[in-house]
């Protein structure tokens, strides 16, 4: 008899247990998605307002939740992703792509997320820079992202000051007459001076 009680009530203990458990995962769940659903209303209303905000600041509107498609191959099979820009903006004549975000990590080009978001619009779509918008702060960060070719052009202007630089701190005329001859050839004959340039910067 009393072995029954015990089979019992340690069954009763079990069952509240897992009832406990499975009641704070419900709870859990749900907190999870109305924080969501508040994140994502609150995210539609940034950008809802994001639209005023860009005609304040002289930007005319010419596109509106945009789909693009980035077209590529994955081990020769053809693949496309959906790109949706928040807006695409004009202003004397250049083409802007707006990125409306919030929250304290997204906001920041630093987040590789919105990295690599910005990057993949820029790589796809024709444009003259990229703003990633912050609606809750009401700022406004222009992007613009270096090609290969503007890195190697970098590179070789560096390479170049750099001697310039030196001809002038050093007394020695030769030296110096050496360096102009260097530069004029370099400035003569700049495709092969980037290749050497580059090979030596990497």
């Amino acid at each position: 008899m009393n072995e029954n009680i015990v089979e019992r009530f340690t069954f009763l203990i079990v069952i509240g247990i897992l009832l406990f458990i499975a009641l704070k995962l419900k709870i859990v769940q749900y907190n999870k998605k109305r924080k969501q659903k508040k994140r994502f209303a609150r995210g539609l209303m940034l950008e809802n307002k994001a639209r005023g905000f860009l005609q304040a600041k002289g930007y005319r509107i010419v596109g509106e939740q945009e789909i693009y498609f980035h077209r590529y191959k994955v081990n020769d099979r053809k693949v496309e992703s959906k790109i949706v820009l928040d807006y695409i903006v004009e202003k004397r004549g250049k083409k802007y792509i707006v990125e409306v975000k919030s929250g304290k990590s997204a906001i920041s080009v630093q987040n590789k997320n919105s990295r690599r978001q910005l990057l993949e619009y820029d790589f796809v779509i024709e444009n003259d820079g990229i703003f990633l918008l912050d609606m809750e702060n009401r700022t406004m960060k222009l992007v613009k992202f270096y090609s290969k070719g503007e890195h190697q052009q970098f590179y070789f202007y560096k390479f170049l000051l750099a001697l310039a630089a030196i001809g002038i701190l050093i007394p020695f005329w030769s030296i110096k007459i050496l360096l102009m001859i260097c530069i004029v050839l370099i400035w003569r004959y700049p495709e092969k001076a980037k290749s050497v340039v580059n090979m030596i910067s990497i």
